[in-house]
């Protein structure tokens, strides 16, 4: 296999890339807090400040801190719009963002149920009832059951057979991820279940108007329950 080449061992500017990168991931910083200077995370790592600064500039590219001259390195705000990059670590983004991840799933989701039911194959619909089943085994797990939602809503998404609908539910998969374990912590399991259920049928039938129904009903439902959730928060 002449195409194959050697292993290279990760250099230590790229453990020190890595591990920064971990820790904004983690919210070791807030957005638009100082990040410690070159020379203090130079003796925390035990490498060179030039390291440093190349693990710095590093981030500054994928749009996760700036560097202000004379101030230091910030952490970046970063917006929902942010989330079309892949390059992008969806966890970084804002809980105020899940409002936009909400309206652009409206705006994306319904006319893609549509489609589905129009285009979609039986292979394909048989696809989207084993993810169901799936998730009907996996209550009580509400991470398991989240990749699990996101994978049936993506499988949907297949099914309109618009490669542009694919690769936007593609490079959006963490962004939508993120979305979906909130949704699930408030929602539960049962409604999920109820409205896939749902969907099948018209799917099955080959139903567009009611296929485009359930799926308006099922995204308000989630975002009605964000919303009054939101208000709680806000009245204690």
């Amino acid at each position: 296999m002449s195409g194959v080449k050697p292993i290279k061992r990760v250099s230590v500017g790229e453990q020190v890339f890595t591990q920064l990168k971990e820790l904004l991931v983690q919210g070791e910083w807030k957005p638009g807090e100082k990040l410690p200077s070159e020379n203090e995370l130079a003796a925390q790592f035990g490498v060179s400040r030039i390291t440093v600064r190349q693990a710095l500039q590093k981030l500054g590219a994928l749009g996760l801190v700036e560097t202000r001259l004379g101030e230091g390195s910030f952490v970046k705000q970063l917006e929902a719009a942010d989330a079309v990059t892949p390059l992008i670590p969806a966890i970084v983004l804002s809980r105020d963002t899940l409002p936009q991840v909400m309206e652009f799933r409206e705006m994306l989701e319904i006319q893609s149920a549509a489609l589905a039911a129009r285009r979609g194959t039986p292979q394909q619909l048989e696809r989207l009832e084993s993810i169901l089943e799936a998730m009907q085994r996996c209550i009580g797990d509400p991470q398991r059951f989240g990749m699990l939602d996101v994978e049936f809503h993506l499988q949907i998404g297949r099914m309109t057979c618009n490669d542009l609908v694919i690769r936007t539910q593609s490079i959006l998969r963490e962004t939508l991820q993120q979305a979906m374990n909130d949704v699930v912590q408030l929602t539960g399991y049962q409604p999920g279940l109820y409205y896939h259920g749902k969907l099948i049928e018209a799917f099955r039938s080959r139903d567009e108007a009611m296929a485009m129904q359930w799926m308006r009903e099922h995204l308000e439902k989630n975002k009605t329950a964000y919303e009054t959730e939101e208000e709680i928060s806000h009245e204690l």
